[in-house]
């Protein structure tokens, strides 16, 4: 079994919250009082404060893996609203996760989103700095099936995507944003990586996007349909060492069945035009703790991608949760491949835990070509 840990001491403190009544949601009964002292210490509540500006929690602790040995990490996520709680904005979130390990691996990443004006605007930021090493298995379905072609990567990467939305019509929204990568220092143990695709590398892009947005949480949505079309274009003229363009198409859904149950629907496809060089990092990957749960983020990457997850949530309490999802996808080297090969299927069971209002903890367990533990902050999608 392959376990990937996110940064947080709650993978061995949630299930105890789990023991007590499940009606008891301020977790206060006899025998559970220290672990809602914990919580408290972490930031973890049932209600948002917004008193001191920005209402932040924050989930410490060890990790041990093969690859970066033992190390810290931490992740904190601060709710936030600029215009005042009562101005009609969903809360604003940040979220800012970091780890370092004994084997000199290290990582922080940055996710954040601010609505103003009602809604009217969104400033999005997304970036990631890591210096981890990932395994390779190259281009195409064939080779990454293929065990000999494993080949370890390490390099210092970089990647920063800020956006800025606005909403012209009720719930329709345009995106222009910049899309940038960057690898330095990079080596390789294998034979799935040449040379020359170890030298540095800059991946600089503009994007454009429509979005059709009717979700009532961004990041923990009850009902709501998202629809997004958004192009990239990577080019020399703004120094980029590719030049190509990327087509990401997005279709959510999430119903509420009755009370505490709800049905969410994510199908995503993605491709690349065909060029004569794109770079091996940038190809579509499968796989991660968004999409494709159990299978190794990258190890299957092509031109083009199609996935689609359906996933059903329910909620015992306020505080406890528990999803099933299952789901497919597939790679290609053109779209019409990617109806013409197996598709690979996906299914899991999860674990949620409130950590503050929509903002859920999760804990999943994902079966694919391999069986896989995430622990993570907000839903999949």
């Amino acid at each position: 079994m392959r376990r990937v840990f996110y940064p947080s001491a709650l993978i061995w403190l949630i299930p105890f919250t789990a023991m007590g009544d499940g009606q008891n949601n301020n977790m206060t009964d006899e025998g559970t009082h220290w672990f809602s002292d914990v919580l408290q210490f972490f930031g973890s509540s049932n209600e948002v404060d917004l008193s001191g500006g920005m209402d932040w929690g924050v989930l410490p602790g060890p990790f041990a893996n093969p690859e970066q040995g033992v190390g810290i990490g931490v992740a904190a996520v601060g709710l936030y609203s600029p215009q005042g709680i009562q101005s009609g904005n969903q809360l604003s979130t940040l979220t800012i996760s970091g780890y370092a390990s004994s084997e000199g691996s290290y990582g922080i990443g940055v996710h954040n989103a601010t609505f103003l004006n009602q809604n009217q605007w969104v400033l999005g930021l997304e970036g990631k700095l890591s210096k981890t090493p990932s395994d390779y298995w190259g281009i195409g379905k064939a080779a990454a099936e293929d065990a000999n072609n494993k080949t370890l990567h390490e390099g210092l990467f970089f990647a920063i995507k800020p956006t800025l939305s606005y909403q012209f019509i009720d719930h329709y929204f345009i995106k222009g944003g910049i899309d940038a990568t960057f690898l330095y220092r990079q080596k390789s143990q294998g034979n799935a990586l040449q040379p020359q695709q170890l030298q540095d590398a800059t991946n600089l892009g503009v994007l454009l996007a429509i979005e059709y947005d009717t979700r009532d949480y961004q990041t923990n949505p009850y009902s709501g349909r998202l629809v997004s079309v958004e192009q990239t274009w990577f080019l020399n003229a703004l120094g980029s060492d590719y030049q190509y363009n990327e087509l990401t198409v997005n279709y959510r859904e999430y119903y509420r069945l009755y009370q505490n149950n709800i049905l969410a629907f994510d199908y995503f496809v993605q491709g690349l035009s065909n060029e004569d060089e794109l770079p091996w990092f940038a190809m579509s990957k499968l796989g991660g703790d968004n999409r494709m749960r159990g299978y190794y983020y990258g190890r299957y990457r092509d031109r083009y991608q199609m996935t689609a997850q359906l996933e059903y949530r329910h909620s015992f309490s306020t505080r406890h949760g528990a999803v099933i999802w299952g789901g497919a996808g597939n790679i290609g080297a053109h779209f019409a491949e990617l109806f013409q090969h197996t598709w690979l299927p996906t299914y899991g069971v999860g674990y949620r835990f409130a950590f503050k209002p929509r903002v859920n903890v999760r804990l999943d367990l994902g079966f694919g070509d391999e069986t896989t533990v995430y622990f993570n902050i907000h839903e999949a999608f």
